[in-house]
């Protein structure tokens, strides 16, 4: 991991022409690409999640790759852990920092790219400062926050996805911050609505780490359940609570982390209608609708929490449900998705066409890249006070090093 580039080489390096990550061939090929002074515009990223994953994917790779710009994922991961390339940061016009990558583990990776002079994108879709404490990954975000810290003064604008988000991250940071809301690729997701006669199908999707969600809506759809009997079951797309496994109403599929597959296999699910629980909490509340996104463009209504990342987008009873989080009103709203065929028409034609009209790539890809966009043939502004957050780790570190260097050693003898 070298760095020290002077600013003739950084200007020769960066002329040069990579290759780009092809998303629908899953290869690296090269394409035409807009040009940047006579260069193809290039954008390498640095994240923990691959690139055919869903946050990759929805808030950087078919964007970009829309726009016809190269996009070179420069993070690989293995079953030895991860390596990074460095050398193709020095080709970037914009390196991205996605998400949980700050940390200390990636400290001197992030110093070697802030000195390139490349501007830096910082992306966030989640509020990690507000993440409850019962989370199965509390302790491990907990670990990441100095450093997130860090990078958000330093980064040369912070793109998230929700003004929650923004006005959250606000109080971290003097740098911009841009709302660029989650946009879908209508043509991957677009499929018609499923017709059903005896049997309906219910959609429920999430992992463990949504639990509690799942606790809003478990008695009132055992109850539908039992109601309807052999006519109504439920799909749970990942992993089920407890109380639902085993029984014969209820289906369990793997969920699948691919993005381009996990599109493909959502159209191809026999679901009539969609349940989207969400406890109302601080780090709820900065997240985006990529589920009514979704399941919209892929002709499933829903029911949705009547929480900010939903009511912000949704009308009632027009292109969704929208559900307040007790027992009587998700009872009422599965009912109601069961029994009203004709109002659960309505709902999906009209959340289909707004989410072409308003929220997909085919609609708004313009708007969404604008502001990594305007970075493009600018240089890296380096915020001299940027590692205040980290400032402790580094004094323990650099006490340590001195420690063990004139004394410690001496006791490992």
């Amino acid at each position: 991991m070298g760095g020290g580039f002077s600013m003739d080489e950084k200007l020769a390096l960066r002329a040069s022409t990579p290759v780009q990550f092809d998303y629908e061939e899953c290869e690296f090929k090269e394409k035409n690409q807009p040009l940047l002074f006579g260069r193809k515009l290039t954008a390498v990223v640095y994240s923990f999640g691959y690139e055919t994953d869903a946050c990759s994917v929805i808030r950087i790779v078919e964007p970009m790759l829309a726009n016809d710009w190269n996009v070179i994922w420069a993070t690989k991961r293995d079953e030895s852990g991860f390596s990074f390339d460095l050398d193709v940061a020095s080709k970037a016009d914009v390196i991205i920092i996605q998400r949980q990558f700050p940390c200390k583990f990636t400290e001197k990776v992030l110093r070697i790219i802030l000195s390139l002079g490349i501007p830096v994108a910082y992306d966030l879709d989640d509020m990690f400062f507000d993440i409850s404490t019962y989370h199965p990954k509390y302790d491990s975000f907990k670990k990441h926050l100095p450093y997130i810290k860090w990078i958000l003064k330093e980064a040369d604008i912070i793109t998230v996805s929700t003004i929650p988000l923004k006005q959250s991250l606000s109080k971290y940071t003097s740098r911009p911050i841009h709302v660029k809301p989650n946009i879908v690729d209508f043509d991957l997701f677009s499929s018609c609505p499923r017709v059903h006669n005896n049997q309906f199908n219910f959609l429920v999707s999430g992992s463990s780490s949504h639990e509690r969600d799942w606790a809003i809506i478990e008695e009132p759809l055992l109850e539908i359940l039992k109601i309807y009997k052999q006519n109504v079951s439920v799909v749970f797309f990942g992993e089920a609570p407890k109380r639902f496994i085993g029984n014969p109403s209820v289906k369990i599929i793997d969920f699948q982390s691919n993005y381009k597959l996990y599109a493909k296999q959502l159209k191809e699910l026999e679901v009539h209608a969609a349940l989207i629980p969400l406890e109302d909490t601080k780090f709820n509340q900065g997240k985006s609708n990529i589920k009514w996104l979704e399941y919209s463009a892929a002709g499933i209504p829903g029911a949705y929490s009547d929480i900010t990342p939903y009511n912000s987008c949704i009308s009632h009873e027009q292109n969704g449900l929208l559900v307040s989080n007790d027992q009587e009103s998700w009872f009422n709203a599965m009912n109601q998705l069961v029994v009203d065929s004709e109002k659960k028409a309505n709902i999906i034609k009209n959340a289909q066409h707004e989410v072409f009209i308003k929220h997909s790539i085919e609609s708004s890809l313009d708007e969404y890249t604008s502001s990594v966009k305007s970075l493009f043939g600018q240089m890296h502004q380096h915020n001299t006070l940027s590692e205040w957050p980290i400032l402790h780790y580094r004094l323990y570190d650099s006490i340590k090093n001195v420690l063990d260097k004139h004394i410690l050693w001496r006791f490992r003898q």
